[in-house]
């Protein structure tokens, strides 16, 4: 009898599918954020396989925002964008999520969470957190990824009577649509209506 159990014959001892519990899980996490991520198209094959590569990781981390902002309505697709920035950025970074995560409780205050990691040194990396939702940009060694610009948490609050600064007449991309239509003067209308082929003069030369 063998003794040297390859960890594919625990895992089937285990459930009996060849599978282990952690890797059964793992996938259906997996599979329920890529399903979550479909309805936001301007997210990278990157972004995506970030997320659902390390789905307990990125669900934590997206409980950790809303808890930090205190805005349970984000963007999980803004969250995917984010959390792949500072998941290429650090290797550390999951494990400071799961840290932070674990210092959660029902009903916590963004000031009460920043105080507890503080004291569990993880101010730094939640104060990054902070700071890519509410400017859209995250810091990157010594580059800035700008993340998104309009979408920031910083233009919410005058949202209902400024829109967000930018060149753009009416707003952020506001070129990529369609012009609105510009009415014509009635005095050129009446002119154009005048034209007739008769009037016109054509050069026979």
């Amino acid at each position: 009898m063998d003794n040297n159990r390859s960890l594919f014959n625990e895992n089937i001892r285990e459930n009996g599918t060849g599978f282990s519990r952690r890797d059964m899980l793992k996938g259906v996490g997996s599979a329920m954020v890529a399903a979550t991520l479909l309805g936001f198209p301007f997210l990278t094959q990157a972004e995506k396989d970030t997320a659902t590569g390390d789905p307990v990781i990125f669900t934590q981390f997206f409980q950790v925002s809303k808890a930090i902002t205190e805005h349970q309505d984000l963007s999980p697709g803004m969250s995917a964008r984010i959390f792949n920035a500072f998941y290429q950025g650090s290797p550390q970074f999951p494990a400071q999520v799961s840290k932070l995560f674990a210092l959660l409780k029902p009903g916590l205050r963004a000031k009460d969470f920043q105080n507890a990691a503080r004291q569990n040194e993880l101010g730094d990396i939640l104060t990054a957190i902070i700071t890519g939702w509410y400017t859209g940009t995250v810091k990157n060694g010594t580059d800035t990824i700008l993340i998104a610009y309009k979408d920031a948490l910083m233009y919410r609050p005058v949202s209902d009577g400024l829109i967000v600064p930018t060149y753009c007449g009416n707003g952020p991309l506001w070129f990529t649509a369609p012009p609105p239509a510009a009415p014509m003067p009635d005095s050129m209308k009446e002119e154009r209506l005048k034209a007739t082929p008769d009037s016109v003069k054509t050069s026979k030369a």
